[in-house]
């Protein structure tokens, strides 16, 4: 058999069925996105086929165009895939935005003097919703020209200002300028209000989150909607929310009575709202806003920079008095609040007894006197209340600078008061039979290791008048008296004044080695202008919410008697010689004044003064106890200060009547007092001296004891 050719094994033509296969599987795998199988060697090298026709020319050409076409549909369906994968992550957990139209904040309390001056404000300050409309059409051009000049043109995030905000800190080597648009910062203000992130919080997930929802806000509200939220949330300092807010803070008017000039200084505070506060810092305010009415008059929102500041707020024309350092009393007064009436969620106005013109007044005369002496004195710092003789404060200073140091020296520093005290060592001594006139020998004393000695310029004279001794502050005096009438009797007497703080009983309480606030050694003393009645301090005269629903009235209380007729007029007799020609000259003033000057060594240093209308106490010292430099006595600053503040507001409101009550005598006659009321050493000697605390009961039994009838 010849052989036969080799046969050529040509492949089968495929059939339309199996092409059409092939074609649909061809598709099913390029719609997988198999990307591991996608071989890019495809691209770039053609196997040759004997079989094969030569392709056309320019096929190959094709055969790429089409391939990349491949890859970048692939690779931006992967992206879109991936881009809504991360969108439903970070969004998953948005709020609901419906709560724009919801303010979840603490309620808001305005202090208010007794004549409606502002004293401080308190929670968060919202006013009621203001419309776009109902604004003049600077105020929201004020906002845009400084945060967002392009908010109307843009989809909730600014791409060319992103861009031009990365070039400014670019150049500018760190971050100088910002690309948030309006948008963007109401869904940050949105977010951190709900509790999704803290003000300081610049994690990723946080800036996406917000550029998303800046994103649904423009879809979901038109532009006027979202720029009346944003006036009516954004934070502008000082406690206050929205614009209507701010105006009322700053400006004392509606926001739609603002002018381009306030508008502009607005404006300029949502940079840093505590820097370029009106209030704080008009300097650098004035100079921000003439940033935000550069930038109105580049973008053609106002026609002249100069015509704006014609407009500028004049706060000379303000009837009411700046009160610098009143958030010391604020903060008293609002701490108060809750054991009035108790719990509340809603806004509040709290009206006080706060004196403007007092408290200005204060604020002048404690500056001007550290601003003389504390160098002198070696002293940093002072404190001053002003009260009523039924206790309603007019003026506190709690420190020399409430922005440096909130701690309140007037309410919270217990100090030892030193010879300031000594007003109910005597009055003890009076109730126990003594008299102003008693002979008292002032020679050295000493019981027990205890010694006290007398005031470094006094000089020893062998026995004086009890009157006499308080008028010149003798100590050896006083530790006699109160031998005699003993340390519980004493503290008695304190307590039922109005002394609150804990007190020891033995005999180094007569020289002030209790530890009191300036408020309650100042309360105590009103009792003597009082008409010897009990004087309990207070600074709120009414609480209401913002409907004008009254929920506190002061009602001035019964008067309960803590010191009797004959036993005030002596007291008051001794401390206005006290005033006259003792420690105390330099507190001096045109009406009949009584007082008590003290010091704690040279730590602290003490006034205590009053007139028939008036109360006022002062301290100095330094928080750290440093000692003050030799003979820092409260006949010194404090009792200088006192005469400085009293000058102006007697003047204003010069007081009446007497610090004597007529018609009283005492129950005994001079020639009784001569012959009964001479203290004996013998007598001191056989005192029974207590030298530890009472427990309650025993003081309490005391207290009842010593009560008046």
């Amino acid at each position: 058999m010849a052989d036969r050719p080799p046969i050529l094994y040509a492949p089968k033509k495929a059939s339309a069925k199996t092409s059409k296969s092939k074609k649909s599987k061809s598709f099913l795998s390029w719609l997988s996105f198999s990307l591991p199988k996608f071989s890019l060697g495809k691209l770039f090298k053609r196997k040759k086929s004997p079989d094969k026709k030569p392709k056309r020319k320019g096929s190959g050409r094709t055969t790429i165009r089409w391939m990349l076409f491949k890859l970048f549909l692939t690779l931006g369906v992967w992206i879109f895939s991936f881009g809504v994968l991360a969108i439903l992550w970070f969004s998953y957990d948005l709020p609901d935005t419906d709560q724009l139209m919801v303010s979840s904040r603490k309620p808001g309390v305005t202090i208010q003097a007794w004549d409606g001056t502002i004293v401080g404000t308190y929670g968060d300050l919202f006013e009621e919703m203001v419309k776009l409309n109902d604004l003049p059409t600077h105020v929201p051009q004020a906002l845009m020209s400084i945060e967002d000049r392009r908010f109307y043109g843009h989809f909730g995030v600014d791409v060319i200002g992103l861009i031009r905000a990365a070039y400014t800190n670019y150049r500018a080597g760190r971050v100088v300028q910002g690309g948030s648009t309006i948008t963007q910062q109401l869904a940050k203000n949105f977010l951190q209000n709900q509790g999704k992130y803290s003000v300081h919080d610049r994690s990723l997930r946080r800036k996406i989150q917000e550029v998303i929802l800046a994103v649904w806000l423009e879809m979901k509200f038109t532009k006027d909607q979202i720029m009346t939220m944003y006036l009516n949330r954004v934070y502008f300092g000082a406690g206050t929310f929205g614009i209507e807010a701010a105006s009322q803070k700053y400006f004392h008017k509606p926001a739609k009575h603002l002018t381009v000039y306030e508008a502009a200084v607005i404006a300029g505070l949502l940079k840093a709202p505590s820097r370029y506060s009106p209030k704080s810092n008009p300097t650098r305010s004035h100079e921000r806003a003439l940033v935000v009415l550069n930038q109105m008059q580049e973008a053609g929102y106002i026609k002249s920079v100069e015509i704006a500041l014609q407009q500028k707020h004049d706060e000379a024309q303000e009837e009411t008095i700046d009160i610098k350092s009143g958030n010391f009393f604020g903060d008293w007064v609002y701490d108060q609040i809750p054991s009035l009436i108790g719990s509340y969620d809603e806004d509040l106005v709290v009206v006080t007894t706060l004196d403007p013109f007092m408290q200005h007044q204060a604020e002048v005369a404690t500056k001007a006197k550290m601003d003389e002496l504390a160098q002198k004195y070696k002293t940093s710092e002072i404190s001053l209340v002003a009260m009523t003789p039924d206790g309603a404060v007019r003026a506190m200073i709690g420190g020399t600078h409430y922005g440096k140091s909130q701690y309140n020296r007037a309410t919270q520093a217990l100090r030892q008061p030193g010879s300031s005290f000594k007003p109910f060592v005597y009055l003890a001594g009076l109730e126990s039979g003594l008299t102003p006139s008693t002979i008292i020998s002032d020679e050295p004393f000493s019981h027990g290791g205890w010694t006290p000695g007398n005031f470094r310029t006094y000089h020893s004279v062998g026995a004086i008048t009890m009157a006499e001794a308080l008028k010149k502050s003798v100590n050896t005096v006083t530790a006699r008296i109160a031998a005699q009438v003993g340390g519980p009797k004493i503290a008695s007497v304190a307590r039922r004044l109005g002394i609150t703080s804990e007190m020891i009983t033995d005999l180094s309480i007569c020289l002030g080695t209790t530890e009191v606030t300036l408020l309650e050694l100042t309360g105590a003393y009103a009792s003597f202008a009082n008409k010897g009645n009990f004087v309990s301090p207070y600074g709120i005269l009414e609480i209401r919410n913002k409907k004008g629903d009254i929920l506190y009235q002061h009602q001035a209380p019964d008067p309960i008697q803590v010191i009797k007729p004959h036993y005030l007029n002596q007291m008051n007799q001794m401390m206005m010689a006290v005033i006259e020609g003792g420690t105390g000259r330099a507190a001096k003033t045109d009406y009949p004044t009584a007082g008590k000057t003290g010091s704690n060594g040279d730590k602290d240093a003490w006034f205590i003064g009053f007139t028939t209308n008036l109360v006022v106490g002062i301290w100095t010292g330094n928080d750290n106890n440093a000692p003050m430099i030799k003979n820092s006595t409260g006949g010194r600053l404090p009792a200088q200060t006192f005469a400085l503040f009293m000058k102006p507001v007697l003047e204003a409101n010069p007081p009446s009547g007497s610090l004597l009550i007529s018609g009283v005598h005492s129950p005994a006659t001079a020639e009784e007092e001569e012959e009964s009321d001479i203290i004996r050493e013998s007598e001191i000697e056989s005192t029974t001296f207590t030298e530890e605390p009472l427990d309650s009961a025993s003081f309490d039994k005391l207290m009842e004891e010593a009560a008046l009838e």
